[in-house]
């Protein structure tokens, strides 16, 4: 069977995939990243890592605050996607458990929804801790507990109800893990990170219809979308009801305002 890293490598350098996510998902999870930003405490001039860039929201953002910033992914699909949206800002291929950069380089380094997509999240702290100057920080955002972030739970949801989660998928981390406050602690308490703290971000999943919840799901993901797209046809128009039912219980002014809120976790390395 493929390697989680190497599924999750091959579906982010789709360009179809990364073009999707970046129409349907990154609207979504933009809404972040003042707080993510907050939370690493750079100042003008400092220089700031984006982990996991994808279409390089965070390093951009962090660019207009001053900082000279550098966007990392593991795929080359999203880096060019980021170099066309961002071309003042460099951004180059790299992992995230092996970052190409060399000891104590930055002043922040910063992880937007990046961590449910690696396969060993202990390895990508431990990174961020070792290229951070000593007393920098470490943020990252990720998606809340399923119960709370309803915008990815109901996937999982409608395909208990009316399918199989057994889909012949490689085994990898929580995706929700990371939004758990505590396993957030302890996690960047094994880096070595003091001083952590997590906050809430009351994010929300806004669509003209349904199917267009749908739509970014199954196009604009890696993981969800195998699960959702490798259910037999019956199942899936049954999955597809089940996702529009939940979904109509947020309509909000002739649209639709789905609960996906997120948690911003932050650590100092002490010195």
């Amino acid at each position: 069977m493929i390697s989680f890293r190497d599924f999750e490598h091959a579906g982010w350098s789709d360009n179809s995939v990364a073009q999707s996510y970046h129409q349907h998902l990154g609207h979504v999870t933009v809404g972040c990243i003042l707080d993510l930003l907050d939370a690493a405490r750079f100042k003008r001039d400092d220089r700031v890592l984006d982990v996991a860039c994808g279409a390089g929201y965070v390093a951009a953002a962090a660019h207009d605050r001053g900082a000279e910033a550098v966007g990392v992914d593991l795929s080359a699909s999203q880096v060019r996607l980021a170099e066309q949206t961002y071309p003042s800002i460099r951004f180059i291929e790299g992992d995230a458990e092996a970052l190409p950069f060399a000891d104590g380089e930055f002043a922040a380094v910063l992880n937007a929804f990046g961590l449910p997509h690696i396969s060993n999240a202990d390895k990508a702290a431990a990174e961020a801790h070792r290229v951070l100057k000593p007393g920098g920080r470490f943020a990252y955002a990720s998606w809340c507990v399923a119960s709370a972030c309803i915008g990815f739970s109901m996937v999982y949801d409608a395909v208990r109800a009316h399918g199989s989660l057994d889909v012949g998928l490689p085994p990898g981390p929580i995706f929700f893990g990371y939004g758990d406050p505590d396993y957030a602690r302890e996690m960047l308490g094994r880096a070595g990170f003091s001083e952590v703290s997590v906050k809430e971000v009351p994010l929300v999943w806004r669509a003209a219809d349904p199917d267009a919840v749908i739509e970014g799901i199954s196009r604009g993901t890696a993981r969800a979308a195998a699960v959702f797209n490798r259910q037999s046809p019956n199942n899936l128009v049954k999955i597809k009801q089940h996702m529009r039912d939940r979904i109509s219980q947020f309509r909000e002014n002739g649209a639709y305002a789905v609960p996906s809120p997120a948690v911003v976790v932050a650590g100092r390395k002490p010195g």
